[in-house]
């Protein structure tokens, strides 16, 4: 006697074309649970956590691999090492620990001195009205 759930199993193998490669764990889930013995599948644990590679950390900030590598070898970040003393590995953590520090320089950097001059002048003319002088013609290059 066969069960619904075998038939639709069978329907579904013979409508595939001759050759097919078909998973291990689909037909076995397909057979679970009609016949007895047949082990269940299990799902089978996400993959731990690698840490990241220069390629990888080259494409998350947009940088050249070249550029990503002169930071890890400065220190930049936390944790890195090189795998079998060839190929550079970054945590995620020290990723993180790298973007938390960028993202803190950035909030604390002020003008440079000479922009914060620029920027003075310009407000002090805005507030007198007077025009900047400027020593070009109007007509460019050309003299008139």
């Amino acid at each position: 006697m066969d069960s619904p759930r075998l038939d639709s199993l069978r329907t579904a193998l013979t409508a595939m074309p001759p050759g097919t490669l078909v998973p291990r764990d689909w037909v076995l889930e397909g057979l679970s649970e009609d016949i007895p013995g047949v082990p269940t599948v299990e799902a089978p644990a996400l993959p731990a956590r690698v840490d990241l590679t220069i390629r990888d950390l080259a494409q998350l900030f947009g940088k050249q691999p070249s550029t990503v590598r002169s930071w890890v070898e400065r220190g930049d970040f936390a944790g890195a090492y090189k795998l079998h003393g060839k190929e550079w590995r970054v945590p995620e953590s020290g990723v993180e620990a790298f973007q938390n520090r960028q993202r803190q320089a950035k909030s604390d950097t002020r003008l440079s001195a000479w922009r914060r001059v620029r920027r003075s002048d310009a407000a002090s003319r805005s507030q007198s009205g007077q025009d900047p002088v400027t020593t070009r013609s109007t007509h460019g290059n050309a003299e008139a």
